[in-house]
C-alpha cells in the first residue's frame, strides 16, 4: 500500500512526463524521480537516456508519439478519442472531465490543449492527492474522505477505462521512445493500482 505522498509522487512525475517536454521533466530524471517511480510500482527500471541533447530526443519522441507523424499520430493523449462511441474529440466525457475540475474550482490555464489531455488529467489527481494529504495533516478525516472519493470516481470513470488502450498504441509502435514505452507501463502499473486501492479504500 502506498503513502499518501507516495501516490502524489507518482501523479506529479506521471504529469511531468507526459506532458510536452521542458527543463523541469529533465530535472525530474536527473534526481531520480523515474527509479523512484519504478521503485513504488514494482516495474523495471527506467531506460538510460544517452543522448547529448536529452530534452531535444524528448521532444522529438514525444511529437512524434503523440502530437504530429505522417501517417497519423500512434497515440493522441485525449480521453474522448477513447471513451466517445465515435472517438471524437471534446465529447460528453471532455465535458465531466471539465465538471469536475470546475467542482473544485479549478480552471484551465492558457496552453490550448482540451480539459482530458492526459497530462492534465494527471495533474488534477496530483491535485487531489495534495488535498487528501493535507486533509489528514490536520486531521480532517471527512475532508480527506471526500477527496478520495473524488479520486475513485475520476479514475473509475474519466482515467483508468482508457489508460490501456492508449498505453497498447504506445507499446505497439516500433517507433516509440524508450522513455515513453517505459512511461505507459508505469502508466498503466499505477493505475491499476490506484483503481484497486481506492475501490477498496472507499
Amino acid at each position: 500500500m502506498l503513502h499518501v505522498s507516495e501516490r502524489k509522487l507518482l501523479y506529479r512525475f506521471l504529469a511531468q512526463l507526459f506532458a510536452y517536454p521542458d527543463p523541469q521533466l529533465i530535472d525530474a530524471l536527473a534526481r531520480g524521480d523515474a527509479e523512484e517511480a519504478a521503485r513504488l510500482t514494482g516495474i523495471e527500471a527506467p531506460p538510460a537516456l544517452l543522448e547529448d541533447d536529452v530534452l531535444l530526443d524528448l521532444e522529438t519522441g514525444f511529437t512524434s508519439q503523440f502530437i504530429n507523424r505522417m501517417g497519423g499520430v500512434p497515440a493522441p493523449p485525449y480521453g474522448s478519442l477513447y471513451l466517445e462511441q465515435d472517438g471524437i474529440l471534446m465529447g460528453q466525457s471532455s465535458l465531466k472531465v471539465l465538471e469536475a475540475y470546475r467542482a473544485e474550482d479549478l480552471a484551465l490555464e492558457g496552453g490550448g490543449e482540451p480539459p482530458d489531455y492526459l497530462a492534465t488529467e494527471l495533474e488534477f489527481l496530483y491535485y487531489l492527492v495534495g488535498q487528501e494529504e493535507e486533509a489528514l495533516a490536520r486531521r480532517d478525516v471527512e475532508g480527506a474522505r471526500d477527496k478520495t472519493v473524488k479520486q475513485r470516481a475520476f479514475v473509475s470513470e474519466l482515467l483508468g477505462p482508457w489508460v490501456p488502450v492508449f498505453c497498447g498504441r504506445v507499446e505497439t509502435d516500433e517507433r516509440a521512445h524508450p522513455l515513453y514505452l517505459w512511461g505507459c507501463r508505469l502508466l498503466e502499473r499505477f493505475c491499476a493500482m490506484e483503481q484497486d486501492w481506492l475501490e477498496r479504500l472507499t
